[in-house]
């Protein structure tokens, strides 16, 4: 049984009645997994964030019309099957399953279809790793893990559910690296390979560099150990979009690895400190003195 916040129990009566059934999905359920294996570190990897992916339900007004006697609501995400509700000073994502169709370049290009009667487990194969695509059943109080993820946290490895369509979203390369950092995780080979193969064939270029900058920012604020991604970064021939890392000798980068490390120690509260502090590091390399 997985704890959660008990004011959503009023919440989940309501969707009962209604013949809903519910599932807590994503970042929340693997985070509760991962404080139970770092003990010595618990809530350090908690996740804010509560995604309730919700079944039987024929349409997405339906959904809006049960959630609005809670508080308000945000339909923002509506062609994505996504309703915001903000309750109890938290903002809760409810979502209709739904399955992704690749339309064009970029991590947006995709045509989203929401299928109300879509089983879990046909519902999490879109997920990109099977860490993300595990889920808590509140009704049978049961774990649905139908891609092995909590195996693959005990065993701290990162696997793709379902690597042909993996390749779809470039954006996926990015976050498998930050999630080895953030998670101390190791990638594995198949996804390795996969993710370098992506670098290779230039798919990083579909990205926006707002989008891309987003990542490297997660990365540098939510690791312990930057180094792990950084390290990762360069194995996987991502520094050809990065001259300037990739022309730094052996020593000065790991003396920038070992700054990174020390930085993430620090725990400065204020991101925007955090992340001046980090990209300065980052960028005092960038003297042709330093490199090769």
């Amino acid at each position: 049984m997985i704890e959660y916040p008990n004011f959503l129990d009023k919440i989940f009566d309501k969707l009962q009645n209604n013949g809903a059934k519910f599932v807590i999905v994503g970042g929340f359920v693997r985070d509760y997994f991962l404080n139970l294996e770092d003990s010595e570190t618990k809530k350090e990897f908690l996740s804010k964030d509560i995604d309730v992916e919700i079944y039987n339900i024929a349409s997405f007004e339906i959904l809006e019309d049960i959630l609005k006697e809670f508080g308000s609501v945000n339909s923002v995400g509506k062609s994505f099957g996504v309703c915001k509700l903000t309750y109890k000073n938290s903002v809760i994502d409810f979502t209709l399953p739904r399955v992704d169709k690749k339309i064009a370049s970029g991590h947006t290009g995709f045509e989203i279809e929401v299928q109300t009667h879509l089983d879990f487990p046909h519902a999490a194969r879109r997920r990109d790793f099977t860490i993300n695509a595990i889920g808590y059943d509140v009704l049978e109080k049961k774990i649905l893990d139908p891609f092995h993820g909590l195996d693959d946290l005990k065993n701290r490895v990162l696997k793709a559910v379902d690597v042909e369509t993996f390749v779809e979203d470039p954006l996926r390369v990015l976050r498998a690296v930050a999630f080895c950092a953030r998670f101390h995780l190791e990638m594995d080979k198949e996804l390795f390979e996969l993710c370098k193969k992506m670098i290779q064939s230039k798919i990083l270029h579909e990205l926006p560099k707002e989008r891309i900058f987003e990542e490297i920012k997660k990365l540098l604020l939510k690791s312990k150990k930057t180094s792990i991604g950084f390290e990762l970064l360069k194995n996987l021939g991502t520094f050809t979009y990065f001259d300037e890392l990739e022309m730094l000798n052996e020593e000065s980068w790991q003396t920038l690895l070992t700054a990174l490390d020390e930085l993430a120690k620090q725990k400065i509260k204020n991101s925007k400190t955090s992340i001046v502090l980090m990209l300065a590091a980052v960028c005092y390399w960038f003297d042709t003195t330093q490199t090769t």
